[in-house]
């Protein structure tokens, strides 16, 4: 996708700057790449151990014999397991992967600036912000599905806008195959909230048709429908019948579906540290003020029977970006947001960035019909201007937000070297089949290849189902847990971060020589069963 961009490009000072874009991006992500510890993070190898499992002949399971959906990213997991079966680096290799979903993102943004008929800086502007995201720079090396979820939704997005265009002007040989309900579909297989995008953009189409061309349906619209379903249903069919659950276990571990008070608050705050951490609430002012020009353009000249399709399409394409936006958004204040600082925002991130800049490119355009007569001042402030922004916005997502709240505080690489490393020990001092319990629940079960007990329930039925009166007042993912339950199951070893196991009479610290890094033995403790 973005070799096709590059070649695509007209000038040479485009190429410049999209080959600039590109290492800016590059070096980003290889900044969190050794700032994760050169891997991916503990909850991809949840992702990982469903592959090893299946590749062992166990099925898509967390354990033997126990048919538990402990993910919600089915197509990343599957596509895992061939990975898996070549006994290749599986955390390597999906982060490879994330990073060319990732460009393949930032190529698309630009393709939906131009789909959206918006000037060129648009795009360009859009995709520099995009790169320079730490969030986005960040999720696109973790390991886990968030860059191909962001490529899906963005792709549907497109394909959507490209489609409606089409079929305004009557083009119906761009209309045989809806590839948006193909992306659309995809993305729901990865994680299950891309069924309700897909959703929304069949509201926001309906509505389009009523108020717009006083019809209900075209014939594009009902493809769409049908082709979704076609891919969709029997997928979750099979998922249904495999796993016996309407939503994945890892769901009900993290979220209550009636969405308690502090739930709903913890989301909220969740959302606020997000904006905080990208400049602030003012960087939405452009999204905002792009809509209400292209909203008002439409009132004033879309309506009419000599309107240029390029205002009706402006308002078609903003109007369900922000509809996007918003309701992603409050699915994210619903589910009481993410234990990381931005994961759960990246999927919209290109949308949002379109807006933004679209805003950016109207009050320049503002400012140049203003003073006319200082045109040749106004374009290099305006790139200055641009630059500073980026790295303003580098600063405050990157250094100051996913580096300064999730990684300098919690020490990632650590985390993953001492986990990795307890695994393989485990694995060549413990014999098969033995039981533990851990409460990461990736990389330990994933090297020591150990039926495990998941102390937080994302991977174990009884716990991930717990009714938990306080929830929403913790860290997501890490509210259910039952001691009783755990010492019941007996696990020979139990490897947790801190000293809970201290005060449980069954067990003790195991005496093992596991690691001589004395840091990582103050990271990790293993009591054993006495």
């Amino acid at each position: 996708m973005w070799i096709v961009f590059y070649v695509k490009i007209a000038t040479v000072k485009e190429r410049l700057f999209a080959a600039a874009i590109l290492f800016l991006f590059l070096a980003h992500a290889l900044f969190y790449f050794v700032a994760l510890g050169y891997d991916a993070v503990d909850d991809a190898y949840i992702s990982f151990r469903y592959a090893q499992n299946a590749i062992l002949g166990n099925g898509l399971v967390f354990n033997a014999d126990e048919r538990v959906e402990g993910f919600t990213n089915f197509l990343w997991t599957a596509m895992m397991v061939p990975i898996a079966g070549a006994s290749l680096d599986v955390g390597r290799v999906s982060i490879v992967l994330g990073i060319l979903f990732a460009l393949a993102t930032i190529g698309l943004t630009k393709r939906l600036a131009q789909g959206l008929g918006l000037r060129r800086e648009v795009g360009w502007l859009a995709t520099l912000l995009l790169a320079v995201d730490g969030s986005f720079a960040i999720w696109s090396v973790g390991g886990l599905e968030t860059a191909m979820f962001a490529f899906l939704i963005t792709a549907g997005a497109a394909f959507y806008l490209r489609e409606s265009r089409a079929s305004a002007q009557e083009n119906f040989s761009a209309l045989y195959f809806p590839a948006s309900a193909v992306f659309f579909a995809l993305a729901a297989m990865t994680r299950p909230e891309a069924a309700a995008v897909f959703a929304l953009t069949v509201a926001h189409q309906f509505v389009w048709r009523v108020l717009d061309e006083r019809r209900v349906f075209g014939l594009i619209d009902v493809a769409r429908v049908f082709t979704f379903a076609a891919l969709f249903v029997p997928y979750w069919i099979m998922r249904w019948r495999y796993y016996h659950s309407f939503f994945p276990n890892s769901f009900y571990a993290k979220v209550a579906p009636g969405g308690p008070a502090a739930q709903l608050e913890r989301g909220g705050h969740y959302v606020t540290q997000f904006i905080n951490v990208h400049l602030g609430g003012w960087i939405l002012i452009p999204a905002a003020l792009a809509v209400m020009v292209a909203a008002a353009r439409y009132v004033k000249r879309g309506r009419s029977p000599r309107a240029s399709s390029e205002v009706r399409g402006a308002f078609f394409g903003f109007s369900y970006l922000a509809l996007l936006l918003l309701a992603y958004g409050a699915y994210i204040i619903y589910v009481g947001g993410d234990w990381s600082v931005g994961r759960f925002f990246v999927p919209i991130l290109p949308l949002a960035y379109l807006l933004i800049a679209a805003g950016l490119v109207e009050l320049y355009q503002v400012a140049a019909r203003r003073f006319m007569s200082a045109q040749k001042f106004l374009a290099p402030l305006a790139v200055g201007a641009a630059l500073a922004l980026a790295v303003a916005l580098a600063f405050a997502s990157s250094w100051n937000g996913e580096y300064g709240i999730y990684i300098r505080s919690f020490d990632a690489a650590r985390a993953s070297k001492a986990r990795e490393m307890m695994g393989r020990w485990l694995k060549a001092n413990v014999p098969r089949g033995t039981w533990i319990a851990v409460d990461a629940a990736g990389q330990v079960p994933y090297f020591s290849e150990l039926p495990a007990i998941d102390m937080f329930g994302i991977n174990d039925l009884h716990i991930g189902r717990l009714n938990v009166v306080t929830l929403g007042q913790g860290t997501p993912g890490h509210e259910k847990f039952d001691l009783g339950y755990i010492i019941t199951r007996a696990p020979r070893f139990v490897i947790i971060y801190g000293t809970l196991f201290d005060d449980v009479t069954e067990y003790h610290r195991a005496p093992v020589e596991w690691t001589q890094d004395e840091e990582l033995k103050k990271f990790l403790n293993i009591y054993e069963r006495k």
